[in-house]
């Protein structure tokens, strides 16, 4: 049986909020973006992030406008693309789509979708299928983990300690996939360490 048969209405468009955290974003995460875009076309697949007001500062050092900064310079991701809202729940009203109209996927790692639970207004994406709008319910797609062992909390931290500054770029280009050395300082400012000159 299709999903859509147990609603009333199909959708007819479709919304694709690749959700997370992006402490900052590094080259694995937007390799699945572009997996995503390949796979759903550019014009429905956006980015879903924000700060919590109770965000440890330490953990989370980036707002949200540094974080669409650093993924727009290193990653050239649309400014439109990245939106200030909840990745588990994002407000589809803000990227111009009707909510009665539009099918909702949001993504996560295999490690985030094991920790959810499927309900009849949440439930596993699958291709081909006619998609019910997001008014009754969300569909959680799975992407493939592309991380390599990359983690923002190791970078931040490798960005934070005393090393070789030669060290401290190679770390960068190998989380990002290149150099950018206004990125770089902007970053290393942020963690309140020193500057390249």
């Amino acid at each position: 049986m299709r999903y859509s048969q147990l609603y009333e209405n199909a959708a007819t468009d479709v919304a694709v909020f690749y959700g997370g955290r992006f402490q900052p974003m590094h080259v694995a995460h937007y390799k699945v973006y572009m997996d995503l875009v390949n796979k759903f076309g550019s014009d429905n697949v956006f980015i879903a992030t924000m700060l919590a007001k109770n965000a440890d500062p330490h953990d989370n050092p980036f707002s949200f406008d540094e974080k669409r900064y650093i993924m727009t310079s290193m990653f050239n991701i649309p400014e439109n693309k990245i939106i200030n809202t909840q990745p588990y729940r994002p407000d589809i009203k803000q990227i111009g789509k009707s909510p009665e109209n539009t099918a909702l996927i949001l993504v996560y790692s295999k490690k985030d979708a094991g920790r959810l639970s499927y309900s009849s207004n949440v439930k596993p994406y699958q291709d081909n299928i006619e998609l019910a709008p997001s008014t009754e319910v969300a569909y959680v797609y799975v992407a493939e983990e592309k991380d390599d062992g990359r983690s923002a909390t190791d970078f931040r931290n490798a960005m934070r300690v005393d090393i070789n500054p030669q060290e401290k770029q190679k770390i960068f280009k190998e989380f990002f996939g290149n150099f950018s050395k206004e990125i770089y300082n902007f970053i290393l400012d942020k963690l309140n360490d020193s500057t390249v000159k």
